[in-house]
């Protein structure tokens, strides 16, 4: 096993380090290092996220250096670090430990968006990193970033960014002629980084210059043909104001006495160049962030009103998925009371189940794989309801459900998708939305009938699907009344299974799929969510049924 390969190995949910930080997953790779998420057991698993690097020194700064240089700044676009460890042994790495930040890279949120900001949501960004840089010039000495690219920079819900990994920052110092070593990344360093000259405040102009071009022609690095956007070379699109483009290549002058002399001096101009525009966009720019990092379909199951059967429609469609051989990871949404544990962790199914984590996210979850490994279950603990004051669950779910490396992450949520507001954001930006309702109509109120028409309506808007699932279909005499006061046209009806053999099912630890009558009956109703979701062929196949 190599050495990298060994680290990996170790670094999985669970590993501890120093005694307090408990890994939960890996949410980024860079040039430096990798950044996991990790448990703060000392405060009630607050999420921190831990950069683990090998021993490097630089022209720049070595870990420890980094992690003294950023103890000592306190700026609120600056990352907060709360420790860190300068070797540990099993890894032969260091680490840095800092607050986690709920966010995406401006990379990322660039993609999210199709390639295309508006301008005044790129100065907005310009404008609070100009902020952050002025403020790391101010020290004495100065602070120099020299590597302002769009995968160091995050931005959370709100639209807020923080400025992150100073690798290679240094410090600037008087009568030294030039840097020692280039650095930086092609696209977004600036000349005098390859050795001409030492670098100074006016590197991070063009730097930021370097990012906001990046952003501007939707994703192209100056410079280079790089990119998603338009392949010319160094041309800002014709749409953009004539003075914004004007002030970017001014920051991108190849002749540092060319640029503005200063961050504040490039923000006022910056600032100015779009007047009304900038203070809009202040406000509406964290309305368009979702934060989606991982590329799993993500689907969340919702009952309309309580006790509609999201719960059973979401682990009857991991079974489905299992049987065609599709990866899934299943969730009991952290706000449901515990149930699935009780349903799938029986006595009977213990010997089936293989557990992976008897404790994941601080005792709220028990995590399992099933017999063909192809679920992976993530089931509520039964005193979760229990256990130590926990903050943060949404933001753990979210972690938890974007570290998935299946194809498809399935999360029930049952009735309490009106809970927070946070929630109803989720089921506005899954990438597939399921909500189920039953033959009692008496029970939707009129606030979740509205509730749910708005979520329906926003999705509708960025192209994001919406389905419809009639659960407990049974023959009776209103039946085409009950179908017509659904708010859209059922995808399709799920059969009111007898409950009697059901309940013997479960007491038996096995679900309603490995019934020999019951199997195809449900491929057929599920067929379409199948198809419309995932994309699975209407063959009905005649394989072993899964037990």
């Amino acid at each position: 096993m190599s050495t990298a390969n060994g680290k990996q190995e170790l670094l999985k949910d669970g590993f501890m380090i120093g005694g307090r930080y408990r890994i939960a997953g890996l949410i980024g790779r860079g040039g430096m290092g990798e950044v996991y998420a990790a448990e703060d057991l000392r405060l009630h698993g607050k999420l921190r996220a831990l950069k683990i690097a090998s021993i490097h020194k630089l022209d720049g700064v070595d870990g420890a250096e980094e992690a003294s240089l950023l103890m000592r700044l306190n700026h609120p676009h600056l990352p907060l670090i709360v420790d860190y460890f300068p070797l540990v042994e099993e890894l032969g790495c260091e680490v840095v430990v800092m607050d986690y930040i709920d966010g995406i890279t401006l990379q990322a949120y660039l993609a999210s968006q199709g390639g295309v900001i508006r301008p005044a949501d790129i100065v907005a960004i310009g404008s609070q990193l100009c902020d952050a840089l002025h403020y790391l010039h101010s020290q004495h000495p100065p602070i120099i970033h020299r590597d302002l690219k769009p995968t160091n920079v995050m931005m959370d819900r709100g639209g807020f960014v923080r400025l992150i990994d100073f690798g290679i920052a240094r410090e600037y110092k008087p009568g030294q002629a030039q840097d020692t070593v280039m650095l930086g990344t092609p696209g977004f360093s600036a000349p005098e980084q390859g050795g001409e000259y030492q670098s100074d405040a006016r590197t991070d102009v063009f730097g930021l210059g370097a990012l906001l071009y990046y952003l501007l022609s939707g994703g192209n690095r100056y410079g280079t043909n790089e990119g998603t956007g338009s392949s010319r070379r160094n041309v800002l699109p014709s749409h953009l104001p004539i003075k914004m483009s004007e002030i970017v290549y001014r920051m991108l002058d190849p002749n540092p006495v060319c640029r503005y002399s200063s961050m504040m001096e490039a923000k006022h101009a910056l600032e100015v160049c779009l007047g009304d525009d900038l203070d809009a966009s202040h406000h509406r720019i964290g309305q368009t962030v979702q934060l989606r990092k991982n590329r799993s379909q993500t689907i969340m199951i919702a009952s309309l009103s309580s006790g509609a059967g999201a719960t059973f429609i979401t682990i009857t469609l991991a079974h489905l998925l299992e049987q065609q051989g599709i990866s899934c990871t299943a969730i009991e949404h952290p706000e449901l009371e515990p149930e699935w544990h009780a349903l799938l962790y029986t006595p009977g199914a213990q010997q089936r189940l293989r557990t992976i984590s008897q404790q994941t996210w601080q005792g709220k979850y028990r995590t399992f794989h099933s017999p063909s490994k192809h679920i992976k279950w993530h089931a509520l603990e039964e005193d979760s309801r229990l256990s130590s004051v926990d903050a943060e669950p949404t933001l753990k779910y979210r972690l938890l459900s974007e570290s998935a490396d299946s194809t498809v992450v399935l999360t029930d949520i049952s009735g309490k998708w009106l809970t927070t507001y946070e929630l109803t954001l989720e089921l506005t930006a899954c990438d597939a939305l399921i909500f189920v309702v039953d033959p009692s109509p008496s029970k939707w109120t009129p606030q979740r009938l509205q509730a749910a028409e708005r979520i329906c309506f926003e999705r509708s808007k960025t192209r994001l699907r919406t389905y419809w699932v009639a659960n407990k279909d049974m023959p009776f005499r209103n039946r085409s009344e009950w179908l017509a006061a659904i708010p859209e046209k059922p995808l399709c009806s799920v059969p009111l299974l007898p409950a009697d053999q059901l309940a013997d099912l479960l007491w038996s630890g096995k679900w309603a799929t490995s019934h020999k009558n019951w199997l195809s009956l449900l491929e057929r109703a599920f067929q379409p969510i199948l198809q419309e979701i995932v994309g699975v062929s209407r063959h009905i196949p005649s394989h072993p049924v899964i037990q």
